[in-house]
């Protein structure tokens, strides 16, 4: 092994022993970068990388799509959009047996049209769900697990502010990458559903008979459609412009951003609390561009030192199967979740995991959205679990509470990742009947 795969390892392995110790990701990934280049090409080459790349990157136009969809995101909960559409569910689903569990499901799948990210869908509908929930008298576990589990959809569904994240940090087409997070999202609606249907057949006791369900009206479902109308549109502006070449994906963000102030405006939200979402996703962009320059910086360093390459050679001198390398990469970015919200993991993993996984030979539209599911997986686990966390602090309960209801969820999850790795197929319907695969 040269010298210069040695540096990239040793660098690699301080990097992670930094983050576990406290230190704030982008100082980690920077000071890491900046030894490491010292150590390469000397001082030439520091000011060579940490000169040019924040400007090409803060110069970038594509990375204006990230903030813009924060902002979409921020809005719709601002609008009160997600509550009309847990409502709407809850009307139509109300009557079947852990109905409601289903109908959360469901309007985290709508939401995530609008809000691109699990951790808005985890806020949102603890807050919007759980007293319903309570007051239907459902096991709390189990709703809490829900709540967290059904979260991980508005990562899949367009627009998902962590696949654009991956395509910005991997040149793959936003557009295409989206719509293999879409398949993937509807497949997930269905394995949620099955799961709750399989767990409350087993445990029937944990939700409430029909007897205890309100009857609800013909009318009053119909009626309850139009709290959709706003997420249809805004999806159809988002997906529909892009695939129809009206506006590339870059653009879709600020058309939706620019709908869904309108929208507000017909609703007569204060304009104070407009510009409160506008200050929202810029503080939310503030915390994230940091470690998307340090993570670019970084990623140099890796492709510099040929670590993704020396990996992928000791791997294949070892004759290991595909899928055991795989199983190695989910176990790495479980542990990666028990320290790092989702944004930090993709970052720093992307140099090594993204190069290596593709030249085994898996297809990297489906390796991206399966890494950022994991992602969300990962945040299901102890001690940090973020999505674990923000159920606890937007319900004011105990985490190891919310733990204790997201286990099956979590077990789920790694099953549909598994089958998605092995049939990959199953993730490929959308962009092949639009052209794409």
């Amino acid at each position: 092994m040269s010298t210069t795969a040695v540096i990239g390892i040793v660098i690699f392995i301080v990097m992670v022993l930094m983050v576990l110790l406290g230190v704030p990701i982008f100082v980690s990934m920077l000071t890491c970068s900046f030894v490491g280049f010292w150590l390469i090409g000397g001082m030439n080459m520091v000011q060579m990388q940490f000169l040019q790349a924040p400007f090409t990157l803060g110069a970038s136009y594509t990375y204006a799509v990230l903030p813009l969809f924060m902002l979409v995101g921020t809005l719709a909960g601002e609008t009160g959009i997600a509550g009309g559409a847990f409502d709407a569910m809850q009307k139509w689903l109300g009557r079947v047996k852990g109905g409601l569990l289903f109908a959360l499901v469901g309007s985290n799948a709508v939401f995530g049209a609008c809000s691109g990210i699990s951790v808005a869908g985890n806020v949102v509908f603890g807050k919007i769900a759980m007293p319903e929930l309570e007051k239907n008298h459902y096991d709390r576990h189990l709703s809490l697990g829900t709540i967290v589990g059904a979260g991980s959809l508005s990562s899949l569904i367009p627009p998902s502010v962590p696949i654009i994240m991956w395509c910005l940090l991997t040149e793959l087409s936003i557009g295409t990458t989206l719509m293999y997070g879409l398949s993937l999202g509807l497949l997930m609606i269905v394995i949620l559903c099955l799961a709750i249907k399989i767990y409350i057949t087993i445990f029937p006791k944990k939700v409430p008979g029909k007897e205890q369900m309100k009857q609800i009206s013909m009318k009053e479902k119909l009626r309850s459609l139009k709290y959709l109308v706003p997420f249809v549109l805004v999806f159809a502006l988002i997906v529909g412009g892009c695939l129809t070449g009206l506006f590339p994906s870059t653009v879709a963000g600020a058309v939706a951003a620019i709908a869904l102030i309108l929208y507000a405006l017909c609703k007569k939200v204060p304009a104070k609390r407009v510009m409160h979402c506008v200050w929202d996703a810029a503080i939310m962009n503030a915390g994230i561009f940091p470690i998307i320059i340090a993570g670019s910086i970084f990623s140099r360093f890796v492709t510099l030192t040929r670590l993704a390459d020396n990996l992928a050679n000791a791997i294949a001198d070892s004759h290991l199967p595909a899928l055991a390398v795989f199983t190695l990469v989910v176990l790495f970015y479980i542990v990666c979740g028990c320290v790092m919200d989702i944004a930090s993991t993709i970052i720093i993993t992307v140099p090594i995991v993204f190069p290596l996984l593709t030249g085994l030979g898996y297809n990297p539209y489906i390796i991206c959205v399966i890494l950022v599911m994991l992602c969300d997986c990962a945040g299901m686990t102890p001690p940090i679990g973020m999505n674990v966390f923000a159920v606890s602090n937007a319900l004011r309960i105990k985490s190891g509470e919310v733990f204790k209801g997201v286990l099956p969820f979590f077990f789920v999850d790694l099953v549909a990742i598994y089958l998605c790795a092995i049939f990959p197929q199953i993730v490929e319907f959308i962009p092949r009947l639009l052209g794409m695969g």
